[in-house]
Parts: C-alpha cells; structure tokens; sequence
C-alpha cells in the first residue's frame, strides 16, 4: 500500500492533494536515473520525432537552452511531451509510472533531489547527486506519469481559488512529479502534483522508466 496525498503535518497543500488516502501498488522497478538526452538521441534514430528542445544542424543535434543552442548534452535529461515519453518507454519494452509508483519511489529514497530552486538556469547530468538511491526524484526536470489528473475522493476546490485543479479535471491532462530546475523549494514535497496536456511540448518535463 502507498499513502496519496498531503502527509501529516504539512502545513499546506493545495485542493488536489485532498484527501489523503492509501492505495495499492504492487511491486515494481523503476529507473536510478531520468532518461537522457543521449538515450533518447538512439530513439530519434530508429524513427522517432525529436523533442522540441533539440535543434538539428547538418547531421548533428543541438539543444535549445535558456541562453543560446549548445551541442547536445549526451547526459541531461530529454525533455519531451507525455505522450514521447510513453513511447520511448514502450520502445524499450517498459512503461511510464503511474502517480503511485512514483510516490513510493520518492518515499524510499526522500534525498534525491538536485537542481531545484534556480540553481542553474539549464540542466545537469542525471548523474550528479548526492543520493545514494533514485537520483533526482525532485528537480532537473518534472517527470511524467501515465496517470490522469484526476480528483482524489473528498476533492473539495478551495473557495479562494477554485478553478485552479477543477477546470482541468477534463481527462486530457497527466500528473507530472517532482520538480524542474526553475522549481521554488516550498513545492518540493511528494504529494505535489503538476499537470499538462499529453502533447505539450515547452514544459521542462523529464522521465524514467518502470518494469512491472
């Protein structure tokens, strides 16, 4: 079983991390690191369509950053939409995790956090850590899940603001976890959820993959 939702003794949490709940996850593996640009460049050449972020030039490939193109970046993670996500995963024989999985990852290995709060303006590798376990749960890139967005039971919207979660609970948005590089500090807790169409492609959104 896995807990959903705003941990005791949170001191907030907005409309969609209510109420708090458990449900069941059944054993899983899940991937130490985000996928990376290089790993995601071998998918592009089978066929796939690259990320929004890259740039080709001539035959080689480039990335967009917050200050200028720089060449590729074998080692940070590939951003890309939900739906390259999927199919990089099932490309590979695995699968996205779903919000739960994801949760329990988080709550195994509660240090893996790593550029967040405006640290660097562009990635970092996936590889630099300081965690022992899953590298870079929060930070470096929000991570997609195969999970809708969707109210938990209880879902009440804040009077004060209630078309902040209610408005989007349409079937065609998809909880992303974590935290990018451009993250405040104050959000960086499991129960977060962010959200965006699955074919969205200008958010800085990362992912890994699950073996069930």
């Amino acid at each position: 079983m896995e807990g959903l939702g705003l941990e005791p003794g949170a001191t907030f949490g907005w409309d969609n991390e209510f109420e708090a709940h458990t449900v069941d996850v059944p054993s899983f593996e899940i991937g130490k690191y985000k996928v990376t640009n290089g790993e995601y460049l071998q998918f592009v050449r089978a066929g796939a369509n690259p990320p929004y972020f890259w740039v080709r030039q001539g035959d080689e490939w480039f990335q967009r950053t917050m200050f200028g193109v720089v060449p590729l970046p074998a080692a940070w993670p590939v951003y890309v939409t939900q739906q390259q996500a999927a199919a990089y995963a099932k490309w590979v024989g695995k699968q996205l995790p779903t919000e739960a999985q994801f949760h329990r990852a988080a709550s195994i290995s509660p240090n893996g956090a790593g550029n967040y709060d405006f640290r660097f303006w562009d990635p970092v590798p996936v590889t630099d850590s300081s965690s022992e376990g899953l590298a870079q749960l929060a930070g470096n890139g929000w991570e997609w899940t195969s999970t809708v967005f969707q109210p938990f039971a209880g879902f009440e919207p804040f009077p004060f603001y209630p078309g902040y979660s209610a408005n989007f609970f349409d079937g065609d948005h998809y909880v992303l976890k974590g935290a990018s590089a451009r993250t405040a500090a104050c959000f960086l807790r499991r129960s977060f959820r962010n959200w965006f169409r699955p074919d969205y492609p200008y958010v800085y959104a990362a992912f890994r993959c699950v073996e069930n």
